[in-house]
């Protein structure tokens, strides 16, 4: 199993795995922070599924919830440990972005974790043969 960058990359950038095409969903008319939470269902120029079958969300739940857990809150413990704030501003900070975070990253963790699955199962895109409506 090879894993490709390229594809990992262009669908981090949040563009379509297979045609490189920018991925668009219905929010991305009606402004930025709309577009943290929208996740389209497919490439709207080559018609790659994004959101499959059932149990396929995992992923992504793997990724907010590393991004969150391994990101976010060593710097609030590396702010701690540097004296930067206290013991109670650490404990807020820490329960306001294990709420606050998660949202904000939902399409990134998305992104992620499509290009993941597809750079590491180059075969499984449209381009490789495999069926659009999977």
């Amino acid at each position: 199993m090879q894993f490709r960058s390229d594809i990992f990359w262009k669908s981090a950038r949040g563009c379509c795995p297979d045609c490189g095409a920018k991925v668009r969903g219905a929010a991305d008319r009606t402004g930025y922070f709309a577009r943290l939470w929208d996740t389209p269902a497919a490439c709207s120029s080559c018609g790659l599924v994004l959101r499959r079958k059932e149990g396929f969300f995992l992923g992504a739940i793997v990724w907010n919830y590393g991004l969150t857990a391994f990101g976010v809150l060593p710097l609030l413990l590396l702010a701690y440990g540097l004296e930067l704030i206290g013991h109670d501003w650490l404990v807020r900070s820490a329960v306001l972005a294990i709420f606050l975070v998660p949202p904000f990253i939902h399409a990134l963790s998305w992104r992620l974790w499509v290009g993941t699955y597809y750079a590491f199962l180059p075969d499984q895109l449209p381009s490789g043969g495999r069926r659009l409506d999977d």
